[in-house]
């Protein structure tokens, strides 16, 4: 399935923003210096931001625009704290969600409590991120 027919699916519940403009996704491609996965580019395309429940833990999202990923990075310190991570939101609450750089590609989401940031804390919440959008907009069904 495209990632754009999962993200427009009406089925989903979750709080979708205007399109990023060309301009703001390439200067986000150019700072952020790694490789950003191409579904993610696709969702700031198609949704600057949004939020909303999450079919997996952490439960919610809340997806940083695209203007202010990096600045927010820096803000949190994030390159101080987690060398070869890259914050795109958080869970709306105490949790940085991330992609893992370290390989150059950003691939797998992770949380990360904001305090203490360090990356002993990070989990992984999704292998890549057509999994985590997979899982937006759907209800988190704890197993416990």
């Amino acid at each position: 399935m495209d990632i754009l027919d999962v993200l427009k699916d009406p089925r989903t519940k979750w709080t979708r923003e205007a399109p990023a403009n060309r301009e703001l996704v390439e200067r986000l491609v150019t700072e952020s210096a790694v490789r950003l996965p191409g579904e993610y580019l696709a969702l700031l395309r198609y949704s600057n931001g949004g939020e909303g429940e999450l079919g997996i833990e952490p439960g919610w999202f809340q997806l940083w625009p695209a203007e202010a990923v990096m600045s927010l990075n820096e803000a949190y310190e994030v390159g101080q704290n987690l060398p070869g991570f890259l914050g795109f939101g958080s869970n709306g609450g105490g949790e940085l969600l991330a992609f893992d750089t370290q390989s150059g590609i950003a691939g797998q989401v992770y949380a990360i409590p904001f305090i203490p940031m360090t990356t002993e804390g990070a989990r992984v919440v999704a292998n890549d991120f057509s999994a985590f959008v997979r899982a937006m907009g759907h209800e988190y069904e704890d197993a416990q």
